[in-house]
């Protein structure tokens, strides 16, 4: 069959509503557009495939060569004019991260990196220029497998007996990927073989007898149905079951074969857009995202949303023109094509490596920006790690933990790894150990109240780190229990949205960690939370010591959001204060309160900027900063005492 502008129509659907859920229009299941691509990929691979196989002209060289022509030439022009523009704007870190997905897109293989670093949907990701490239490796790793598959399966056989065999395998696939989702999420989105049946269901439709019109009018409309149904999902129930919205819809639209119903004719006004789809899915991702650091992390207003949508669409146009259409029509001999493609590919390989290798190119930051170059650099603090007590190995500092006369815990989440570092710089007791014992929340309570703080697999790590505590603390030598966690932000998880349950939740939490672990001669510390920083201050900062190519910015923290940080943490507050009263031995630092004012807060002690990310201190800063810091919150004063 000849051109179906039917098709490029809905491609464009595709392509805009992911388009637009990535710049913020509230369309929840935007992203199913993919989906949407998936199957109108597999089709047209397919319906070529399979013109070749039946008149023997198929070669695998011959489809390698249309592939590369097809997807290098945009795909390796956009990669390297992303490694241009976080050259200037990003952090050695981040740059770093960026060279290395740069070369994994080149090679097809970019969602193993995605995998292993975020999911689709974390708050991390949005930053992340070119995590949209994990769709464009799961495509390149099925048509690694697919056009052999399809030989095999073809060879021989009637397309009633291929349909058939298809259709049985995209059921076993499908089900199959909707068990996996439950049990590994993030890998039933980002991997090719979960993923498989929905480019296998448009490859199908190849083999399927074409519907008449009424029949074609009918699915047509209600897979346009289905795929607006999908564009209403949540991310949190994707792929699993769900992803049968789009990919049935996309299937229904694309099989009637004709070009003469309603729907087909309305989609065909939509072409010009589907045929700069690629393009325009290529550059939207890492537009957006190149110009959201260049604010500092900020949103974007709908201005700026709109004028990013037209540079999006500009820059789709060139590429299409300038790069696709001419690479496409070039006569290479097939090998040629192949050699120059493997070239190219091995030459953003290289680039890649060596950014990556040279730790992102620190030597383009001035002197005072290094202690900052990458969230690893800013968490880095040298710790012994030392078994105790059959379990660990755990960050040991000050004395030898066996041979130590006094001996204190560090106990909560992340952020008893970031007070680690305070609490060492002001420690003066010769006697005394310290054990940084994290991973959870310093709370006790039941396995729902555990679900609702974290990820699904909390339950059983937070149940085995409670555990290991407990029996820990029942050495009499650990004379000080020092608990801290992210307090701000667990109200609201633990109550589901109802802040007074959760505080309340923690209340009851506490007192029962408490009870649990007291014993005669022990003390306890409760430390509030610090001031939670929004991004774009935190971004601000570290682009302006580093000297980055960024938007004019303030970087520090307005009197709107001091103020707003204040009666967030005085809910806090008053709470340890409460636990305090009714429980002895129990002394209370509240950082929040000791480093915000009305109309600010202290993001900055002794020049140095404190937070690594939005609510976590540097782990690298000065040790004189670091005493510093510990002294404003009141740290010292209780550690002395004690």
């Amino acid at each position: 069959m000849g051109y179906r502008s039917d098709v490029d129509g809905l491609r464009a659907i595709a392509v805009v509503s992911v388009l637009l859920f990535h710049y913020g229009v509230p369309i929840r299941g935007g992203f199913t557009g993919v989906d949407v691509f998936f199957v109108i990929s597999g089709f047209l691979i397919t319906q070529v495939l399979a013109a070749e196989m039946a008149v023997d002209t198929f070669s695998i060289v011959g489809f390698y060569d249309r592939r590369m022509r097809r997807i290098l030439p945009a795909l390796l022009t956009m990669l390297g004019a992303s490694l241009l523009a976080g050259k200037v704007l990003l952090l050695p870190g981040e740059y770093a991260s960026l060279a290395t997905s740069a070369a994994a897109a080149a090679f097809g293989v970019s969602n193993f990196f995605f995998l292993s670093h975020t999911g689709y949907f974390d708050q991390v990701a949005d930053l992340m220029p070119l995590l949209h490239t994990w769709s464009l490796a799961v495509e390149e790793q099925y048509y690694l497998v697919w056009p052999l598959l399809l030989y095999v399966l073809a060879k021989g056989r009637s397309q009633p007996v291929v349909a058939t065999v298809l259709a049985v395998l995209v059921v076993a696939v499908c089900a199959a990927s909707i068990v996996y989702f439950r049990v590994i999420p993030k890998g039933a989105f980002y991997m090719a073989p979960p993923r498989s049946w929905e480019l296998a269901i448009g490859a199908l439709l190849v083999f399927l007898p074409p519907m008449n019109r009424v029949a074609g009018e009918i699915a047509a409309l209600a897979g346009l149905i289905l795929i607006g149904i999908g564009f209403t999902i949540s991310p949190a129930k994707f792929p699993g079951e769900f992803a049968l919205y789009p990919c049935i819809g996309a299937a229904l639209v694309i099989w009637p074969r004709s070009t003469k119903t309603t729907s087909s004719e309305v989609l065909g006004v939509l072409a010009p857009i589907g045929l700069i789809s690629y393009s325009l899915y290529l550059w939207h991702w890492p537009i957006w995202v190149f110009y959201r650091t260049y604010i500092n992390g900020a949103a974007p207003s709908t201005t700026e949303a709109i004028g990013l949508a037209i540079v999006s669409l500009l820059a789709a146009v060139l590429s299409y023109f300038y790069v696709e259409k001419p690479f496409r029509r070039r006569r290479w001999k097939p090998l040629h094509t192949v050699g120059v493609g493997t070239a190219a590919m091995l030459a953003m390989l290289a680039a890649g490596i060596s950014i990556t290798t040279a730790n992102g190119l620190p030597q383009r930051l001035p002197a005072e920006a290094q202690s900052m170059r990458s969230l690893a650099v800013m968490w880095d603090w040298p710790c012994k790690l030392e078994p105790v007590d059959g379990f660990g190995p755990y960050c040991v500092f000050g004395a030898p933990w066996d041979t130590a006369k006094h001996k204190s815990m560090i106990w909560g989440d992340s952020h008893a790894e970031h007070i680690a570092p305070i609490i060492e710089a002001v420690s003066r007791d010769p006697d005394r150990s310290f054990l940084v014992f994290a991973g959870c929340p310093a709370v006790l309570g039941d396995g729902n109240f555990i679900i609702s703080i974290g990820t699904p697999d909390y339950p059983q790590r937070c149940e085995s780190i409670h555990t290991r505590a407990i029996k820990l603390l029942q050495d009499p030598a650990i004379d000080q229990l020092i608990l801290v966690s992210s307090w701000l932000e667990l109200p609201d998880r633990i109550g589901n949205g109802d802040n007074l349950y959760g505080i309340k939740a923690m209340h009851d939490a506490l007192i029962k960690l408490i009870r649990e672990t007291s014993i005669p001669g022990r003390s306890f510390v409760l430390i509030g939370g610090e001031p939670q920083v929004p991004l774009p201050v935190i971004e601000c900062a570290h682009a302006t010591i580093a000297k980055l190519w960024r938007a004019p910015c303030e970087a520090e923290i307005s009197s709107t959001d001091a103020q707003t940080i204040l009666q967030r943490s005085a809910v806090i507050d008053d709470m340890m204060t409460e636990v305090a009263r009714t429980q002895p031995n129990i002394d209370t630092i509240f950082p929040a309160r000791a480093l915000c004012r009305e109309d600010a807060c202290d993001t900055w002690l002794d020049g140095e900027f404190l937070y690594r990310d939005p609510s976590h201190i540097r782990r690298n800063l000065k040790p004189q900063t670091r005493r510093d810091f510990a002294a404003k919150i009141g740290l010292t004063q209780v550690l002395v005492a004690r």
